[in-house]
């Protein structure tokens, strides 16, 4: 017993021991104060010493009439102001054929902060399609001055633009090129045209240039023996902070936060500290970031760089690297950054055993980073091409066998299409070169390599067996969509920077990770921080005195964050409200029904929107004053869902609506026509069912929460088919439906037919069909632009997104109204400072903030993550394209609201009912849809009692 008494002794000593001393590390950190990082100027480009300079004063003609020059621009002399929109033409002689590289200087004038966008012809011949134009781009900058901070963590510091005259190269406009543009001029004058289709700029010259590739090392380095004798052989004579960039390419490079290493300076175990850059933000082909450091004598130095690469696994991540303006040799084009754990020290050249050097002299230098996909970018784009041609196959095959083929049948493929064996040879050799390509470039297997292998084999299963092919379709279609999905991953380089340094030949390799040592200290500094910091909070401090709201975000955490950390670089500085943001989802009406509401809830359902506000418990935006100017900010339909007995309960956030997409290559293939009206889809249907093709229209199963909050406007295609027949569903006073008239029945037949006579598939995935090619025509939200961009690259070029088919008028012209669905914004009616939340709500639904939000969280979760802004303003200043915004404006004008009335949930519900009663039990559409419409009426009026509803 005595034994036992000391063993629990010893172990409680032990481990108050050990807590003390964790106490101990913990709470002994002192931070180091992080040392003063240099502030250079931003300079102006100087101007070229040789090459083809064609000045702005030897423009011929600016809209194809004379050139009217600025007398003065930015500082300088007789320069143009090239507006959106604009044509303008040099004539140049060229003295010798050659190939010749093209390039601007340019002055990027204020406007939406996107990059130049302009089409580009030589001698008549466009060298791009206006769906891919060429791009000149900004240069940005971190606000100058120490980093604000908010509870002791370190804010973003805000981007803005440099203000300086930029010489750029054109680059190639390809997708998957990555190549400065070279063009073949022969002896002579050419007529050189640009048509500036987004943003405008100050032009002051053209520069053509005859392509000059750089020396490999072992000439470089032979030059520089005298030098290497004169360098501080064994000192380290510049270290930078990566976070502290001279300029960048994009306002989306911003700082980011590393807390994962205690080597990653500057360091605090619990607080956030701004102290690397790139990582995911920095991984586009053409992206550049650039430095500058001094030098305190001439000679020969090796570059090292602390980095992190642990997304591409099995691959590498590359940079091309210019000192002052200037690659060195050829070997700095191509910097591979290979796929590690943790943090590394990558010095340049240390891969061929002996790190690069440079020569610099005593001064001043710029030090550039460009993400380039080098050699894999032709190789990227012939693994997309095999792709499509697998997917070409693929569909062959089911115009065929069909989608699910029947596995006792010989379908006799190589008989019926013709050249399917020969076809199946060459990608089977082609795709078994690759993956020994893909293996010897990257040194070992990765996911690439593994596919294209897999596929090969496949393919061999496939031509020794064609019967089989259509018992093996499935699995060969989900292993083309594997491979599809490693060109995505690939096509994107990320790397993150924490420090790069500049040292003599025999200067000591820093450490790339912290010692057990310290890492144990960091890690019980950080474990006994988690008790006294919420890394996840979003809140604010409290100032005594001051006026505080508190917003709820019902979205992401993505979303969330992004909106935190506008409202402390933006609206808390500005106007001196503190905000309490809070990540709440799916709770709303239950918080403000128990008395927990915020005062302002963001990203709000309009189906919740609407039950708080015909219960009261918002505040009518309405009467406030400069809500009419607001309003005007925003199409006219995009405040009908908000709207009750009278008064505006809300300001949206986003409208989706559909667009329609199809694949120009197969219906050019099958002679089709997209089409523009519902008797058109009608037309081509029975040529692509003939083909085992189908149309894809959109309708989504429901659930609750789905009948209580999304609106009917998008769940299916019937409100707008309603719309477009001319009638509403509702009637003016909102006290029942129209759906007894005959138009209502006339287009309730219309939707059911498409499922019941043409057997249209009602549960699918838009994406996948789309892209396989299984469905050439889509109707869906405009959101699956984004995910086919972004997800789908083997079908770049091929296909399109217009407005919707739809009913042709007396006149000609076509009703193609949409339905739709969205977010909004609302004030509480339980907030106590109403004034200090109208002031928030003016803020985030002001042009600059909704695009600056949209362009932010486009940067925290890419392209896929793109959103609409309602706001019109806003979505001019986003990134969409400017053919997207086109064509996306052009349906936009054409969407209608469905109003969300007292009982409105019935409505989704029983049209639902209506229309599985006809499609699945095939009941008289009139008869099942008057019979549920009855259903209908009866609830709206039940609840027009029950909330007392004016009658």
């Amino acid at each position: 017993m005595k034994k036992k008494w000391i063993w629990i002794w010893t172990s409680a000593s032990l481990l108050a021991a050990l807590l003390i001393l964790c106490a101990t590390v913990a709470f002994s950190f002192r931070e180091k104060p992080a040392a003063a990082a240099a502030e250079y100027a931003a300079e102006n480009a100087a101007m070229p010493k040789d090459g083809i300079v064609a000045g702005a004063a030897e423009i011929s003609s600016v809209d194809n009439a004379a050139p009217v020059l600025l007398p003065e621009g930015e500082g300088r002399r007789g320069v143009l102001e090239w507006k959106e929109g604009q044509t303008v033409q040099w004539n140049v002689d060229v003295p010798e054929d050659s190939e010749y590289e093209l390039s601007f200087g340019y002055f990027p004038l204020e406007g939406t902060g996107q990059d130049l966008e302009f089409g580009l012809a030589v001698d008549g011949k466009e060298l791009s399609e206006r769906q891919v134009p060429f791009r000149l781009n900004r240069a940005w900058k971190d606000e100058p001055g120490p980093l604000r901070r908010n509870n002791g963590n370190d804010l973003r510091p805000k981007q803005s633009e440099a203000g300086v005259w930029l010489e750029s190269k054109v680059r190639s406009a390809e997708d998957l090129s990555d190549s400065d543009l070279r063009m073949k001029l022969s002896k002579g004058r050419h007529v050189i045209r640009l048509t500036g289709i987004r943003e405008s700029a100050l032009l002051d010259y053209l520069l053509l240039k005859k392509p000059v590739d750089p020396a490999p090392y072992a000439e470089y380095k032979a030059a520089l023996k005298p030098a290497v004798q004169t360098v501080r052989a064994k000192e380290t004579v510049a270290s930078i902070e990566a976070e502290h960039a001279y300029l960048k390419s994009d306002s989306g490079l911003f700082p980011t936060v590393d807390r994962t290493s205690p080597l990653t300076t500057p360091y605090h175990p619990t607080k956030i500290r701004i102290n690397t850059i790139g990582a995911a933000n920095w991984d586009i082909a053409g992206q550049w970031i650039s430095w500058k450091f001094e030098i305190p004598e001439d000679g020969a130095y090796k570059i090292g760089v602390r980095y992190r690469q642990n997304k591409l696994k099995g691959a590498f991540s590359t940079r091309k690297v210019y000192v002052d303006g200037e690659v060195p040799f050829k070997e700095l084009s191509e910097v591979r950054f290979p796929n590690r754990s943790g943090w590394n020290i990558k010095e340049l050249g240390d891969d061929t055993g002996e790190p690069f050097l440079v020569y610099l002299t005593k001064g001043t230098h710029e030090l550039k980073m460009e993400v380039t996909l080098g050699e894999m970018a032709p190789f990227l784009q012939a693994v997309q091409d095999i792709v499509y041609k697998l997917n070409d196959q693929y569909r062959k095959i089911i115009m065929i066998t069909g989608v699910k083929p029947d596995p006792y049948r010989d379908y006799d493929l190589q008989k019926s299409i013709p050249g399917l064996l020969p076809a199946l040879e060459s990608l089977r050799d082609e795709m078994k070169t690759r993956s020994d390509q893909l293996t010897e470039m990257n040194g070992q297997m990765n996911q690439g390599s593994r596919a294209l292998l897999q596929l090969s084999r496949q393919l061999d299963g496939f031509i020794d067996r064609p019967d089989s092919i259509p018992k093996k379709l499935e699995t060969y279609i989900n292993d083309v969509a594997g491979l599809s999905d490693w060109i995505i991953n690939a096509r994107y380089q990320p790397l993150e920077v924490d420090r790069i340094y500049v040292a003599g030949a025999k200067a000591e390799r820093p450490r790339a990770e912290a010692n057990f040592t310290d890492k144990l200290v960091h890690e019980i500094r950080s474990f006994a921080g988690s008790f006294f910091e919420n890394y996840d909070s979003l809140g604010t401090e409290e100032k005594a005195g001051g006026k505080t709201i508190e917003v709820w975000v019902g979205a992401g955490r993505d979303q969330a964050y992004v909106v935190k950390r506008l409202i402390d670089e933006a609206f808390t500085p500005a106007t001196g409200i503190q905000v309490k943001v809070n990540l709440v989802r799916n709770a709303l009406v239950v918080g403000v029904m128990a008395g927990k509401g915020p005062d302002v809830n963001l990203f709000t359902r309009r189906g919740e929107a609407m039950d708080l506000a015909i219960r009261g418990a918002l505040s009518p935006l309405d009467t406030l004053t400069g809500f009419e100017d607001m309003k005007k900010q925003y199409m006219p339909s995009a405040f009908e869902p908000y709207r009750f007995e009278g008064h505006t309960y809300a300001v949206p956030d986003e409208q989706e609506f559909f667009m329609m997409f199809y694949r120009e290559d197969i219906l050019k293939d099958l002679g089709l026509e997209p089409p523009r009206t519902w008797d058109d889809v009608m037309k081509i249907a029975p040529v692509l069912q003939n083909n085992n093709l189908q149309i894809g229209l959109p309708y989504e199963n429901l659930d609750a929460g789905q009948l209580k909050d999304r609106g009917i406007g998008t769940l299916n295609l019937f409100p707008s088919l309603l719309m477009q027949n001319g009638i509403n569903l509702y009637s003016d006073a909102h006290d029942r439906t129209r759906l007894d008239e005959p138009k209502a029945a006339e287009a309730f037949k219309t939707w059911t037919d498409f499922y019941k006579l043409y057997d249209y598939p009602l549960y699918k995935s838009d994406y996948y069909r789309f892209r396989t090619g299984q469905m050439p025509v889509v109707i869906a939200s405009y959101k699956l632009y984004n995910q086919l961009s972004v997800a789908a690259p083997e079908i770049a070029g091929n296909w399109k997104m217009v407005p919707i088919p739809g009913i042709k008028q007396p006149d000609g012209s076509v009703n193609r109204t949409s339905a739709a669905t969205g977010t909004s914004a609302i004030i509480l009616k339980s907030a106590k400072d109403q004034a200090s939340a109208w002031t928030f709500m003016q803020w985030w639904n002001s042009a600059d903030i909704q695009s600056r939000y949209a362009k932010e969280l486009e940067n925290e979760t890419g392209r896929i993550g793109r959103k609409l802004p309602a706001n019109l303003e806003a979505f001019r200043r986003s990134k969409w394209g400017t053919e997207e915004q086109r064509t996306l404006l052009e349906q936009w004008k054409e969407v209608r609201e469905v109003p969300e009335l007292p009982g409105s949930y019935y409505t989704t519900r029983s049209l639902d009912n209506a229309f599985r009663g006809v499609v699945f039990e095939w009941k008289n559409p009139r008869e099942s849809l008057n019979y549920w419409n009855k259903q209908i009426n009866e609830e709206i009026e039940r609840k027009r009692i029950e909330f007392g509803v004016k009658r």
